[in-house]
């Protein structure tokens, strides 16, 4: 075996130069002062292109490796226990590369509406927040963020994947949280039955938000060609700005980002 000739022809494979790129941002933001680099400033640093740079700041922090400012614009290297906590789950048959296009299709919605958008997936009876992107709307409702976990069914995201399953296995999951739905504003296993049948007859889940007081979301599931949901992306804002209309166009815009995604299925 020709070992310089295995080591040339890894070298210059796509997946190890990104993989070295990748390691060369994260170090340089571990080594960043308090206030964390911008794209530019990165680029500048490594030599990388900018476009290169935020595609990989977007797998960084899917995968909790990094996290960016309020503003979004600054990112830092990921050292605390949540952060390592969540990157012990992640979805199951679902590629790095379908979530970083799915953090830049709610990078978009984030921007257009000005509210908060959440991605999750599905990992048993529970929802478990993979992403979450702030809009500049001064009131955010923030009630999720990466690894958290919630019963399926209790937020807008996760209704929309609850109402994609067969109704069998839906009344199972249900079933089986029912001793935890106590937590959430006082909905019940009956009620989520009847959101449930509610989206599936709409094509899309409109759910007052059980964790925060007086928010409103709207979410739409990523499915296969044989209906099985894959992951969800949801939308969520204080009710006054969620009248009717607003909930159908928000509706639209999320199938919109999520049709985009099934090429990468």
């Amino acid at each position: 075996m020709n070992m310089h000739s295995d080591k040339e022809s890894f070298e210059k494979s796509a997946g190890p130069r990104t993989l070295l790129k990748g390691l060369t941002v994260l170090s340089l933001l571990k080594d960043a002062s308090p206030g964390g680099l911008g794209a530019t400033e990165v680029a500048r640093r490594t030599g990388i292109d900018r476009a290169t740079v935020q595609r990989l700041f977007l797998a960084l922090e899917s995968s909790a490796w990094v996290r960016r400012n309020k503003e979004g614009k600054r990112f830092f290297a990921e050292d605390d226990t949540d952060g390592m906590n969540a990157r012990l789950w992640t979805p199951p048959d679902i590629s790095q590369e379908l979530i970083v296009a799915a953090m830049e299709g709610m990078r978009r919605l984030a921007k257009q509406l000005g509210d908060a958008v959440f991605l999750i997936g599905r990992d048993g009876n529970e929802s478990v927040g993979i992403h979450r992107e702030i809009g500049d709307y001064p009131v955010q409702i923030l009630a999720s963020y990466l690894g958290k976990r919630h019963p399926l069914g209790v937020g807008s995201a996760g209704m929309a994947v609850l109402s994609a399953l067969p109704d069998a296995e839906a009344k199972a999951v249900v079933k089986a949280n029912s001793s935890r739905l106590e937590e959430y504003g006082g909905i019940s296993a009956e009620m989520i039955h009847r959101l449930r049948l509610n989206t599936r007859q709409r094509g899309y889940s409109v759910m007052q938000n059980y964790a925060v007081s007086g928010a409103l979301g709207v979410g739409c599931a990523l499915t296969r060609e044989d209906g099985t949901p894959v992951l969800a992306m949801s939308v969520s804002a204080i009710t006054d700005r969620m009248p009717i209309k607003r909930q159908a166009e928000t509706a639209r815009l999320l199938r919109r980002e999520l049709d985009n995604l099934r090429g990468l299925l």
